[in-house]
């Protein structure tokens, strides 16, 4: 039995000697604070003891990834765990104070590796078993945590961790004795207990069976000799939730021994729909004793028929008549991960979604991220063990009143037999019948609807998530792209044309060879092989094509089942990365979704940019990735990831969204991942981490204003997509329209909607008053004509930047000519002027940007700003493609001038805190009110004091450092309701 009664310190030259025992399945109790941090070593010169810097490497070697600093300030007492009541008479010897996050990354090999999101061995167990509460209930911290490992180089080995220092209490209390108690009980070894239901959910009249297995575990090297029996007696005792007096008890004994012993239980009652709970007592002749929780469902039909499906509106989810801002959460368990549906535990799932709701939470997402074959390892041939598990957790979810999207594949769908996974008949065929076996079980269910894949990309299954479609290298593909071609062009020659190609190299349609990224010039620099590159942008738009055509059928079979219930894709940061966006698989599903993980400096864009105009866009997925310093530590507090993650929140309503879905409850350590060991809003040992409370502040907020979002006013200012140029193979779109959101969300205070370059009937239905299309450079002719026509029918004013007259593969035109007179294109110099209302405004291009970006020269020479009108509306023209240049102000000033052109209104009137830089704010209209939404970006406290124009009212408040305040009024501007009342104060004025 190992000791570390002094962590974070211990004996460098030890160290060896440490791992080998615990690798012998040793047990260990560390107490004191994060283990394993700090090595000693005496000396070289006086042999005096050297305490070394704080260090990873140590604990990592134990699957420790990282120890986190825990805030105890809001505990209010300590409970022992009720599932290991180890600490339950010993529970007072502990302060509730600061403690530690041991962040675990204890599976180091995955399932199936050629699947991205699988899950691995599930070598650990991780017990809290001391617990810290608040005085709301909530339990924010584990001082005490037992590790058991099960398999992996530590097997059979009990940790106990201690993660705080001990006090006088604890001395005083008989902690010595406990401590002998506490490391015999870590001595005794690991032993393995599961007691499972044959399936998740029965019918009426089916008879339930129990299977307990039991095992003792010991390490590999002593595997030969194996561990001591140790005879146990297990009570089992099985209730109807509903108190109705049903119940069934059950008692045995048995020795368990280090090999795998396996018993079934018939249960002898007649099931009624309804939950039933399993609760099994176990107690070792050692004076171990355990808790077992299990569960299941009689199936009940009615429950699943609860309330009424969600129904898509413009902007929000209705359901039962009124708004429902979403307030969500992924979900996938908390004791088995991405193997819940394997392993199903109905009364995990039950505590946990109470947990949920309690926390605020009306919606989760779920699915099968990895393991297809599992669940229909032959075509057309579902397990019903993984059906049943889906139905029994629908039925759950359905008790707690929370909305569940199911998720049936991700990255690539399975292909089973088949060839291209979006392509090939084959593939889709079972896909369908795949899909088919889980919807047509659930087409009167009302909670829930279906995502048809997780994140997807194009189309090789080997290289998702690459920057742009890849190749199936696959006949089927490339005849879909023959034909798309030829559907696309018509005559050969226009495809020579536009692929800079000639008959030699391009015979005819059939002789179209799917493109590889090494065959493309991306760059300007990448000019040896004479590549030809704009064949992408069709490739590109071929791939977005072949995605809508693949979810079309799969929403067609879904829709023949479940006509009522939702159908989406949920999709990623892939705007800007080539790969399918809300713009384009929009059509075919009933809302779009954004996953905003990376790009933290872009949320509004990332927001407005996922928001079509006629469906709700929900940002299905957010969370905080780990990162860490050059040296492997965590960059980041918990308390800066709550902040974070309060504002991605509030960014996601700030721009038209209909809400959030956090990534994820539970911890899942149970990959060879240790990015997804930090993610979550419990950590690993069950306990909330401060991110969760974002949970709880929007899920009261949201639920207290839900009936004001109702026929939200649309903003005045559009942004054009510039796709042409995203989708070539000479990308500036991002960069274009990232400075354009930054500059009218930040700095002009502008809120604004967008469109894409190929649908701007929006824009007709729905007029705009300022257009921006910021530097597309190509640009397709008929997208552009359709553009000039909404501007002269409704009267906007558009505002076009940098080259004009590039056609979609970038070739010359003269196109424009009749507005813009005469120009030619030119490269851009390192410093340029934009003469703007009688001034010059400086434009610089840095860096690789006057090898990238072109201008165009009229024949005065001049770079001054052109306006004419177009019918009703006005067209403002850059010759410089301004949002590329570095100069930020010049682009404000800009579009400062095209606002006031347009007559664009600030609702706000800023009289503090508005030219700070970082602090964003905006007002979203209603029917019957509105709400507000500030977000500080800022590493200061600042003073905010606003006047609303159309009401006359007035508002003052203190922005906190890197936080959200949202408030919601009435239609006279009277507060309705405040984000965080007991952290904010909003003071209201009255009109004068």
């Amino acid at each position: 039995m190992l000791r570390q009664p002094a962590r974070p310190y211990f004996p460098k030259s030890a160290w060896t000697s440490i791992v080998a025992y615990l690798k012998r399945g040793g047990g260990l109790i560390s107490f004191g604070g994060a283990p394993f941090k700090q090595p000693v070593r005496q000396g070289a010169e006086d042999g005096g003891w050297v305490i070394e810097p704080e260090q990873t490497a140590y604990h990592q070697q134990l699957h420790i990834h990282e120890t986190l600093k825990v805030n105890g300030s809001s505990a209010w007492l300590l409970r022992a765990s009720d599932e290991i009541p180890l600490l339950d008479n010993a529970k007072d010897l502990f302060d509730s104070g600061d403690s530690w996050n041991l962040v675990p990354h204890v599976t180091k090999s995955a399932d199936l590796p050629h699947q991205m999101g699988s899950a691995g061995p599930m070598d650990a167990r991780i017990y809290p078993l001391l617990k810290a509460v608040s005085a709301d209930g909530r339990e924010r911290a584990a001082p005490v945590v037992l590790w058991e490992h099960v398999g992996g180089p530590y097997a059979g080995g009990r940790w106990m961790f201690v993660n705080e220092p001990l006090s006088e209490r604890f001395a005083a209390g008989g902690g010595a004795g406990f401590l002998h108690e506490w490391a015999a009980f870590c001595a005794g070894g690991v032993t393995e207990l599961w007691i499972k239901p044959n399936y998740a959910s029965y019918a009426s009249g089916e008879q339930p069976m129990l299977t307990f297995q039991s095992q003792r575990i010991c390490s590999a090297e002593a595997s030969s000799v194996g561990p001591a029996p140790v005879d146990w007696t297990f009570q089992i005792v099985i209730d109807r939730e509903d108190r109705s007096g049903q119940s069934w008890q059950f008692k045995y004994m048995a020795e368990v021994t280090g090999e795998l012993d396996i018993s079934r239980i018939p249960i002898t009652l007649e099931l009624r729909p309804g939950f039933y709970k399993v609760i099994c007592k176990a107690e070792s002749s050692t004076g171990e004793v355990r808790f077992l929780r299990q569960g299941f469902w009689g199936m009940d039909e009615s429950l699943l028929k609860e309330g009424s499906p969600i129904v898509c509106g413009k902007d929000y989810f209705w359901k039962d008549g009124e708004p429902l801002p979403v307030v969500g959460m992924t979900y996938m368990t908390s004791d088995v991960a991405r193997k819940f549906l394997f392993l199903p535990n109905v009364d995990a799932w039950n505590r946990d979604m109470a947990h949920m709701r309690k926390a605020g939470i009306n919606w989760i997402r779920t699915g099968i991220w990895t393991a297809y074959r599992n669940v229909m390892q032959v075509d057309g041939h579902a397990s019903e063990e993984v059906l049943r598990a889906i139905d029994a957790f629908l039925q759950t979810a359905r008790k707690h009143d929370l909305h569940v999207t199911f998720t049936f594949f991700s990255f690539t769908p399975e292909t089973w037999e088949g060839g291209n996974p979006y392509l090939d008949p084959r593939s889709v065929n079972a896909q369908k019948r795949f899909i088919r076996s889980i919807v047509t079980r659930h087409s009167n269910t009302s909670g829930v609807d279906w995502d048809l894949i997780n994140e997807p990309s194009m189309f090789d299954p080997a290289r998702i998530f690459a920057s742009g479609p890849r190749s199936g290298r696959d006949a089927v593909e490339r005849a879909a792209f023959v034909e798309w071609l030829r559907k696309r062009h018509g005559r050969v020659e226009l495809l020579q044309e536009r692929w800079n190609m000639t008959p030699d190299e391009l015979p005819d349609f059939a002789a179209t060879e799917l493109p590889e990224p090494e065959d493309i010039n991306f760059d300007v620099q990448d000019m040896h092989q004479a590549k030809k590159g704009t064949r992408w942008l069709d490739y590109s738009l071929f791939s977005m094509e072949m995605l809508n055509r693949w979810a079309k059928e799969l929403y067609a079979t879904i829709k023949e089942a479940c006509p009522t219930h939702a159908v989406t894709i949920g999709q990623d940061e892939a705007l800007g990365a080539q790969r399918p966006s809300p713009f384009f698989y929009g059509e075919a599903v009933d809302y779009t979704t954004v996953h905003t993980w990376w790009l933290n400096d872009h949320l509004v864009w990332s927001g407005a940019f996922a928001k079509t105009a006629d469906k709700p866009s929900l940002v299905q997925e957010t969370g905080i990735m780990y990162v860490e310093t050059p040296d492997g530590r965590a960059k980041r507090s918990e308390a800066e990831l709550h902040h974070m993650l309060e504002r991605k929140y509030a960014y996601s309503f700030a721009t038209g969204g209909a809400g959030a879905i956090q990534w994820i409850w539970n911890t899942n350590f149970y990959m060879n991942n240790a990015n997804e060991s930090h993610i979550g809003a419990l950590r690993a040992d069950g306990t909330e981490k401060p991110e969760a409370s974002v949970s709880y502040d929007f899920g009261r907020f949201m639920n207290d204003i839900r009936g004001l979002l109702k026929e939200r006013v649309r903003e005045q200012t559009a942004v054009v997509f510039p796709y042409s140029n995203d989708l070539s193979n000479r990308r500036l779109a991002f960069d274009a329209t990232t400075t354009a959101s930054r500059v009218l969300a930040y700095d002009l205070k502008l809120p604004f909607r967008a469109v894409s370059e190929y649908d701007v009937t929006p824009l007709a239905k729905e007029p705009a008053k300022l257009v921006i299309f910021p530097s597309p450079h190509n640009i397709d002719d008929d997208a552009l004509n359709c553009l000039l026509d909404v501007v002269s029918e409704t009267g906007a004013v558009l505002l076009l930047t940098g080259p004009a007259g590039l056609d979609a593969y970038w070739r010359k035109s003269g196109r424009l000519t009749e507005l813009l007179g005469s120009r030619e294109l030119a490269n851009v110099r390192r410093e340029e002027r934009l003469e703007l209302d009688g001034g010059f405004y400086p434009v610089s291009f840095g860096a690789r940007r006057i090898a990238e970006a072109s201008k165009e020269i009229g024949l005065s020479g001049s770079s001054s700003l052109v306006s004419v009108p177009i019918g009703r509306g006005k067209l403002l023209w850059s010759p410089l493609p301004v949002e590329l240049n570095d100069r930020q102000s010049t682009v404000a000033a800009l579009y400062r001038h095209a606002a006031d052109l347009a007559g664009c209104v600030v609702e706000l009137e800023w009289i503090r805190g508005g030219d700070l830089p970082g602090i964003y704010g905006r007002k979203l209209s209603f029917r019957d009110g509105a709400l507000y939404v500030f977000i500080s970006e800022s590493g200061d406290d600042a003073d905010i004091e606003i006047k609303d124009i159309v009401t006359g009212c007035g508002y003052a408040f203190r922005a906190e450092s890197e936080r959200a305040v949202l408030f919601a009024v009435d239609r006279s501007g009277k507060l309705l309701s405040v984000f965080r009342p007991e952290e904010v104060a909003v003071e209201w004025t009255r009109p004068s």
